[in-house]
């Protein structure tokens, strides 16, 4: 009697303090482009395009097929190329680009590269020119000379870049630097635009993420690009609530580590600035309170993440991830009273059941005043004592005290 009545007083407080809680979890994901080209060259024989073969032997007059074509494997890029002649003879004239036969409009040329007008976009080509004239001039003195073309082809990715085709240099001082994966770029398939959210649910009774990843509406990264996205959170309960969010690392190899490190990240909640750094986001992995929602109200996370313009090739093709977590908390709605029987049972055999299969979460931590639970515990071991001492007086007196 004593133990149930000490349960029947702590539970009486404590319940008054419990919480409803719920925490969901999102895994965003984020991987860097490329600029990734091939040149090959290729030839015309009976009609048919074919691969070029070397050596050709040649003489003054003769028109050979040659066909440098550029082909893009990864994002959209801006090509240019550079010719360059050589002749084992120094003394004699070697071959110049007077000599190039097929080089249409949209190739311009600006100093030592001809560069090409338009962007050319993931599985596009681009022939360079289509022949080569042998000078009809050249005499028997231009006998078994060693000639060669030597063609380069650059490409610099042309989101967040514009050549300036008026200036003599039309990428400016651009540093080319060669890729660094050996084979073609992988096609990345762009998600079309998803709406983000976290809701506390009023139906389910529980916070609800919508999609489980939130950059599924960033494309590939590439040097420059920025990205900009909202979560609209919400609160579709009858009860007051207040919504925490707080990051979290995905288990990953120190390259993709490196990558968190390199992207910045810039969060806020209507309007208000919450975190600014790299997407790494250490100062984030405690909980930062979004704010405390009425039944019915909302408000809008707004994030944005940047990529460097200094990013180099070595992060091309990268992809990293990181988690969001969102937390809710939500004061416990205390059941109405139901008519007890003699039992301590209520009237509702359906509702006693309902309510010992629905009990919600509560936090940890108990809330309870210490010194009121001091005070029940004294109590309870008291009115024990009382207890004890009058059932041991009762069996002890004598029959003659009852005459």
């Amino acid at each position: 009697m004593v133990a149930v009545l000490s349960a029947a007083i702590i539970a009486g407080i404590s319940g008054t303090y419990g919480y409803f809680s719920d925490i969901v979890t999102v895994t965003n994901h984020i991987a860097t482009g490329d600029v990734n080209i091939s040149l090959k060259e290729y030839e015309t024989k009976q009609g048919k395009e074919t691969s070029y073969s070397n050596p050709k032997v040649v003489l003054p007059g003769d028109v050979i097929s040659k066909i440098p074509r550029i082909t893009n494997y990864a994002e959209p890029c801006w090509v240019r190329a550079r010719i360059s002649y050589e002749n084992d003879r120094e003394e004699l004239e070697a071959l110049s680009d007077d000599n190039l036969l097929g080089i249409y409009g949209q190739w311009m040329r600006h100093g030592e590269y001809y560069y090409y007008t338009q962007i050319l976009n993931r599985g596009e080509t681009v022939t360079l020119f289509q022949g080569i004239e042998i000078p009809s001039g050249w005499t028997e003195e231009h006998s078994d000379q060693n000639l060669k073309i030597r063609i380069q082809a650059d490409a610099i990715q042309a989101a967040n870049f514009q050549p300036d085709f008026s200036a003599m240099s039309p990428w400016g001082n651009q540093e080319i630097e060669l890729c660094v994966h050996e084979e073609n770029g992988a096609a990345v398939s762009k998600k079309s635009k998803v709406k983000l959210s976290v809701e506390f649910n009023g139906s389910a009774h529980k916070l609800v993420a919508v999609p489980d990843d939130f950059f599924a509406n960033i494309g590939t990264a590439m040097p420059g690009d920025v990205f900009k996205d909202s979560v609209a959170i919400s609160n579709t309960t009858k009860n007051p609530a207040e919504i925490f969010f707080h990051t979290g690392l995905v288990c990953q190899r120190e390259d993709r580590m490196d990558l968190l490190r390199k992207l910045q990240l810039t969060i806020s909640m209507d309007g208000k600035i919450l975190y600014s750094g790299d997407l790494q986001a250490e100062s984030l992995k405690s909980e930062v309170s979004l704010g405390k929602f009425q039944p019915g109200d909302g408000g809008t996370m707004e994030f944005a993440v940047s990529v460097p313009k200094e990013l180099k090739n070595a992060y091309a093709l990268r992809d990293t991830a990181v988690k969001w977590y969102f937390t809710v908390y939500e004061d416990e709605v205390q059941p109405s009273a139901v008519p007890e029987n003699e039992w301590g049972q209520s009237s509702d055999p359906a509702k006693d059941r309902t309510a010992a299969s629905s009990v919600s979460a509560v936090k940890t931590a108990d809330d309870s005043p210490i010194l009121l639970l001091l005070a029940a515990a004294v109590m309870s071991a008291v009115i024990g004592a009382v207890v004890l001492v009058a059932k041991y007086t009762i069996k002890n007196v004598p029959w003659t005290f009852f005459k």
